[in-house]
C-alpha cells in the first residue's frame, strides 16, 4: 500500500514539457496564419487582433484565425492579397492598405468597400497604400505616393494637405498634427483641416541632406529620423516636436530597419533584418538575455513589424517565421538552471549569509552570493533542503537518509534506517525550528523530530505510536507564529503544540469528513492575518481560521485542484502551485489568478514540497524547467471583464452579414452562431455561455474550441440569445452579457395580416351556420313537441281505455270469483287461484296506468311504489323477512320507459326470489343518486348461471335492461344465494 501511495505521488508530480519559451507565443501556418511573412499587425478598438501577410488578412481572436483574401470575381473582397498597412478609425471601420489599393472594412456586413481617395488614380494598376496612421478624434492619415489624405470619420469626407508639394516626402502624425519631413525640414498641418500651421528649418548641423529617411513618432511627441543613406548602417536621430529642436544625441544599428514602434513606456521596438532592436528613449541599446528570446526571435530571423496593446502585449511579425506574442509580465520571474540547461529542481533553501543552495537532479549546488557563482557541492541527488545554525545545512539524499553539510562543505550522514535514527531513507521535506534548534523530517514512515546540537536525541511521531498522527506518509510539516507544528500526511492534518502535545486533527480519509473531504494534504502555510492556509492533492485548498474552514477550488477559480505546494508572500496573497499552472489568490477581491507560460513564468508544473520563500521575499519553485525565482513585487495580475462578440452568423448554413437582430421565414430551418472573446493570454481557459431566453432559460457552458451556437425548427416568435465570457467559472456570473435577437416568422396561414380576415370570415360563416342550425333544431323541437301532445293525448286516451274497460273487466272478475266462494267449498282452490291472478292483473295493470299518467317520473315516487308493493306481497310469506335499504343522495328523474322497465325487472328478482329460491331473508338496497343502484339479495339454494335451465325471467330480466339502457349484474351460486343489482 505505502508503494503504491508514493508511486502515485511521484506520477501526479511528474511535470510536463514546455512548448514555448516563457513569456512568448509563437504564430504560424501551423496554427492557421495564411503565411508566414508577417507584413503588419493591429488591435482593433473590440480586442481582435489584425495580422497582414503577403497573402492575405488575418483576424485573431487568441484561439482561431479568421482569414480575408482578394478574389478577382467579387468586388466585396480585399484588393490585394499583400497587406502593407491596418487601422481603425474612429467610427470602428477597419482601413487595409495594400500593394494596390485602400480597402474599408464593414464589420456589420463583413465585407470590404474599395475606396480612392483620389479619383483620378482610380484605374491605376500598381497603387500601394503603405502608411495609415491614426490621429486624434479618429481621423486617420493616409499616405500614398508622397501625398496624404486626411479622412474624417465623421463626416466621412477625404481632405489633401494644403501648400503641399508633391516632392518626395515622408510623414507621420502625434497629438500636434501631421509633419512632413523634406530635405531635412520639418513642416507641421492641421490633422483636421489638413493647413500648414509651420515650417521649421533644415537642420543646421546637417552637411549632407539624407538621399534615404523614414521617420516615427513616440508616445513623448518626439520624432525617430532614420537616416538610411547608408542602409546597413542606418542612424538614428530624434527631433522634439514641442522645443522644435533635435537632440544631439544620436545611434547607429548595424542593419536595415522595416519599422520602429513604442510601448507604453516609450521604449522603441526597432524591426530590423537581424530581429527586434529594443532601445530605450535615451537612444541606449536594452540587450535581450538569452534565456529570454524564444527560437523565432534570434538574429537569423528578419522582422518586419511589431504592435503594442494597451494590456502591455507585444506583437511581433517577421519575416519569414509567422508571429510571436510577448508578454512583459515575464520580467517578474526568472528561471535559474544550475547547469544552464533543463533540470528538475527538487528544493531550495537560503542559508545565513544569502547563498542560495539548489537540490537538482544532478547534484546539490551553491549559488554564491559574494561571487554569484554556482558550484556544485554534492554529486546526489537531494530530494529537500534545510537551514541550520552556524551555516548549517541539512539534505536529504535519495533514498540514504539525512545529511548534516557544515560551512566548510564536509558532508556527514545524521539519520538513516540502518542507525536506527530513521523509520524510511524516504525524505519528503525538511523543517528546521531555529528558536527550538529542532528539525522535523518528513518521511513516508512518519515524521521525527531531531535536534540539531544532538542529532541523536530524536523523537518519532506516527500513526502508530503513543501520539498517534493522521497518516503514515508524512509530506510536510509546517510552524506557524504560535510554534504549532502543523504536519500534512496522506490522513489528514494534524496539529502538535510547542510541547510537542496534539492540539487539533483534521482526518480526511472519508468523504464524510465534517472539514476536508477524502484527501492528501500536501502543505501549510499562513498569512498575515494568522489563517492558515491548506493544500491537497485533490480538493484543491482550505483556508483555516479559528477552526472555521472555507474550501477554494475550480469551481472558485483555481486552475486545478492537484496542489503541490502553498505559500503567503508579504503582499498577503496566496500562491497556490498546481500541476496546471500557478495561481495567485487576492484576499482582497476574494479571486484566483491563473499564471502560466503565456504569463511568463518558465514553466506550469511544480514538485511536491518545493515551494519556499526566501529571505528577500521572492518565491522559489522546484519544476521540470529548474528553480522558479517569483518577484511577488512585480506581479499585479487583474481579472479583465471579456466582451463577447458574434463573430460568425449563418442561415439554413449560407453566410449573413452580423446584425443585432436576425428576421428568418418559415422555411428557414436553422440558424447559427459563432462567439469568440478575444483575449491571448490563457485563452484556451476561458469559459463561454450562452442562453436562448424563451427556449433555453438555463446557462449552457460551452467548450472553448467549440464556440458555435446553432438551432433548428426554431418556434415561431421572438426569442433573445445571450453569451458571455470570462477568464474562469469563478467570474462568469458577473461578466458582461451580449445579446441579439432572432425572429422567426410563421407561414402565411400563421401570419396576423392573413389570420385576422380569416378568423372574421369564418367567424360570421360560423355565426350564419349556427343561427340556421339554431333555426332548424327550434323547427324540430316545435314538431316534437307537437308530436309529444298529440301522444301524451293519446296516453291518456289508452289509460282511460285500459281503466274504462280492461280494469273493469278484472273487477268483474275478482267479483264474480267472491261469488263463487260463498256458494261452495269443492272449488274453493280453483277459485283462490283465480282471485289471486285477478288481483295480480289489476296491480299490473293500476302500475301501468300510473307510469303513463307522467312523461317525468322521479325515481323516489318509483321507490315508494315498489315498497307498497313489498308490503303487500310480504303477508303472504311469513316465512321469508324482507328488508327494505333506501338512501337519498340526489334527486334522479327517468323517463316512463325506464321507468316501466326498471319497475319490472324488481318485481321479477323479487317474485323469484320469494317463489324459488327457498330462502329465509331478502334483502332490498335502493341508492339514489347521480348514479342509481337497486340490489336485491336472499340467501336461498341458488342457481347455475352456466345452465341453460334458468328459465325465462332472467333473459326477460337482460332484455328489459338492454332496452332502457341498463346495466344488470347477476351473481348466483348453489347453496349461497342469489344477488342481482341494477345501475342506472
Amino acid at each position: 500500500m505505502q508503494y503504491r501511495l508514493l508511486n502515485y505521488l511521484i506520477m501526479v508530480m511528474i511535470p510536463f514539457w514546455g512548448l514555448t519559451q516563457p513569456g512568448f507565443v509563437h504564430y504560424s501556418i501551423k496554427n492557421g496564419l495564411t503565411q508566414n511573412a508577417v507584413t503588419a499587425i493591429f488591435k482593433d478598438s473590440k480586442g481582435f487582433v489584425w495580422m497582414g501577410t503577403q497573402d492575405g488578412l488575418n483576424r485573431f481572436d487568441g484561439l482561431s484565425f479568421k482569414h480575408f483574401k482578394h478574389n478577382s470575381v467579387d468586388t466585396t473582397t480585399l484588393s490585394d492579397q499583400y497587406i502593407t498597412a491596418i487601422a481603425e478609425d474612429g467610427s470602428g471601420n477597419l482601413w487595409v492598405g495594400t500593394r494596390n489599393g485602400l480597402n474599408k472594412y464593414d464589420v456589420i456586413s463583413g465585407k470590404f468597400e474599395r475606396i480612392h481617395p483620389d479619383p483620378s488614380r482610380k484605374k491605376v494598376i500598381q497603387y500601394a497604400f503603405d502608411q495609415i496612421i491614426l490621429m486624434e478624434a479618429g481621423n486617420l492619415a493616409i499616405v500614398v505616393e508622397g501625398q496624404v489624405f486626411i479622412w474624417n470619420h465623421l463626416q466621412k469626407i477625404f481632405k489633401k494637405l494644403t501648400n503641399h508639394s508633391y516632392s518626395p516626402s515622408i510623414f507621420t502624425a502625434n497629438q500636434l498634427g501631421i509633419w512632413k519631413y523634406n530635405e531635412g525640414s520639418f513642416s507641421l498641418y492641421n490633422s483636421i483641416s489638413g493647413r500648414l500651421i509651420k515650417t521649421i528649418q533644415r537642420d543646421r548641423s546637417l552637411k549632407i541632406v539624407p538621399k534615404s529617411v523614414r521617420i516615427f513618432a513616440d508616445n513623448l511627441n518626439a520624432i525617430w529620423v532614420v537616416d538610411e543613406s547608408n542602409e546597413a548602417k542606418p542612424v538614428i536621430k530624434k527631433f522634439d516636436t514641442q522645443k522644435l529642436i533635435w537632440i544631439s544625441d544620436s545611434i547607429v544599428l548595424n542593419n536595415k530597419i522595416s519599422q520602429i514602434s513604442f510601448d507604453k513606456n516609450n521604449h522603441a521596438w526597432v524591426a530590423s533584418l537581424s530581429g527586434i532592436i529594443h532601445i530605450n528613449p535615451d537612444l541606449r541599446i536594452i540587450p535581450w538575455s538569452s534565456s529570454q528570446l524564444p527560437e523565432p526571435l534570434n538574429q537569423l530571423n528578419a522582422v518586419l513589424c511589431s504592435f503594442h496593446d494597451n494590456a502591455g502585449l507585444r506583437w511581433i511579425g517577421f519575416a519569414n517565421n509567422g508571429a510571436v506574442l510577448y508578454n512583459s509580465e515575464a520580467i517578474a520571474y526568472d528561471l535559474l538552471q544550475p547547469i544552464q540547461k533543463r533540470e528538475t529542481v527538487f528544493a531550495y533553501a537560503q542559508d545565513i549569509l544569502g547563498n542560495e543552495w539548489i537540490a537538482a537532479v544532478s547534484g546539490l549546488y551553491k549559488n554564491v552570493a559574494a561571487s554569484k557563482s554556482i558550484k556544485r557541492v554534492l554529486n546526489k541527488k537531494v530530494r529537500a533542503l534545510a537551514v541550520g545554525r552556524n551555516g548549517m545545512i541539512w539534505a536529504a539524499i535519495e533514498n540514504e537518509g539525512l545529511f548534516m553539510i557544515d560551512k566548510s562543505q564536509k558532508i556527514k550522514l545524521v539519520a538513516n534506517v540502518q542507525n536506527g535514527l530513521l523509520p524510511d531513507n524516504t525524505i519528503f521535506h525538511l523543517n528546521a525550528n531555529l528558536e527550538n534548534n529542532q528539525l522535523f523530517i518528513a518521511t513516508k514512515s512518519g515524521l521525527v523530530k531531531l535536534a540539531m546540537e544532538n542529532t541523536k536525541e530524536v523523537v518519532h511521531y506516527s500513526a502508530n505510536n503513543g501520539l498517534p498522527i493522521a497518516g503514515s506518509y508524512i509530506l510536510h510539516s509546517f510552524t506557524d507564529s504560535k510554534k504549532r507544528l502543523w504536519i500534512s500526511t496522506n490522513g489528514g492534518l494534524t496539529v502538535l503544540d510547542s510541547q510537542g502535545k496534539k492540539v487539533f486533527e483534521y482526518k480526511t480519509d472519508t468523504d464524510q469528513s465534517p472539514h476536508i473531504k477524502r484527501t492528501i494534504v500536501t502543505g501549510c502555510t499562513e498569512d498575515n492575518n494568522g489563517n492558515i492556509w491548506i493544500a491537497t492533492l485533490s480538493n484543491g485548498i482550505y483556508k483555516w481560521n479559528n477552526q472555521q474552514f472555507t474550501h477554494y477550488d475550480q469551481t472558485n477559480g483555481l486552475s486545478g485542484n492537484v496542489v503541490s505546494g502553498i505559500v503567503a508572500d508579504q503582499y498577503n496573497r496566496i500562491w497556490v502551485a498546481t500541476t496546471t499552472g500557478m495561481n495567485v489568490f487576492d484576499q482582497t477581491t476574494n479571486q484566483f489568478f491563473a499564471i502560466t507560460e503565456q504569463n511568463g513564468i518558465p514553466a506550469s508544473d511544480y514538485f511536491l514540497a518545493s515551494f519556499t520563500k526566501n529571505a528577500r521575499g521572492k518565491l522559489m519553485a522546484g519544476s521540470s524547467e529548474g528553480l522558479i525565482v517569483i518577484n511577488p513585487e512585480m506581479v499585479n495580475p487583474f481579472n479583465k471583464n471579456l466582451n463577447c462578440f458574434v463573430t460568425d452568423a449563418s442561415i439554413n448554413y449560407a453566410t449573413v452579414p452580423i446584425k443585432n437582430e436576425y428576421v428568418l421565414l418559415s422555411d428557414d430551418k436553422s440558424i447559427s452562431f459563432e462567439i469568440s472573446a478575444p483575449s491571448f493570454i490563457n485563452a484556451d481557459k476561458i469559459v463561454y455561455q450562452y442562453r436562448c431566453v424563451g427556449l433555453i432559460d438555463s446557462w449552457v457552458s460551452m467548450q472553448s474550441n467549440n464556440r458555435r451556437i446553432s438551432f433548428t425548427n426554431l418556434p415561431f416568435k421572438r426569442l433573445k440569445l445571450e453569451f458571455r465570457a470570462a477568464e474562469n467559472i469563478a467570474q462568469i456570473n458577473t461578466a458582461i452579457i451580449g445579446n441579439i435577437y432572432i425572429i422567426r416568422t410563421p407561414p402565411l396561414w400563421q401570419n396576423i395580416y392573413f389570420l385576422v380576415p380569416f378568423i372574421l370570415g369564418v367567424t360570421v360563416l360560423v355565426f350564419l351556420f349556427i343561427r340556421s342550425l339554431t333555426q332548424r333544431k327550434i323547427n324540430e323541437q316545435l314538431q316534437k313537441a307537437a308530436i309529444e301532445k298529440t301522444i301524451y293525448k293519446e296516453r291518456e286516451r289508452i289509460s282511460r281505455d285500459l281503466h274504462d274497460h280492461l280494469g273493469a273487466y278484472a273487477s268483474a272478475i275478482k267479483s264474480n270469483i267472491v261469488q263463487l266462494e260463498k256458494k261452495g267449498n269443492n272449488t274453493n282452490d280453483t277459485i283462490h287461484q283465480l282471485k289471486g291472478n285477478a288481483e295480480d292483473m289489476v296491480n299490473a295493470l293500476r302500475e301501468t296506468i300510473w307510469v303513463m299518467q307522467y312523461q317525468q317520473i322521479s325515481l323516489t315516487s318509483l321507490s315508494d311504489r315498489f315498497k307498497n308493493l313489498i308490503n303487500r306481497i310480504a303477508p303472504n310469506y311469513p316465512d321469508i323477512q324482507i328488508d327494505v335499504k333506501e338512501t337519498v343522495e340526489v334527486e334522479k328523474i327517468v323517463s316512463p320507459g325506464e321507468s316501466i322497465h326498471l319497475l319490472r325487472i324488481m318485481q321479477e328478482a323479487l317474485t323469484n326470489a320469494l317463489k324459488h329460491s327457498q330462502c329465509t331473508h331478502i334483502l332490498v338496497e335502493i341508492l339514489i343518486g347521480h348514479q342509481g343502484k337497486v340490489i336485491i339479495e336472499d340467501n336461498g339454494i341458488g342457481f347455475d348461471l352456466s345452465s341453460d335451465s334458468t328459465g325465462y325471467g332472467l333473459q326477460n330480466m337482460k332484455d328489459r335492461a338492454l332496452e332502457a339502457g341498463l346495466v344488470v349484474q347477476i351473481e348466483s351460486n348453489k347453496g349461497v344465494g342469489t344477488r342481482i343489482c341494477l345501475l342506472f
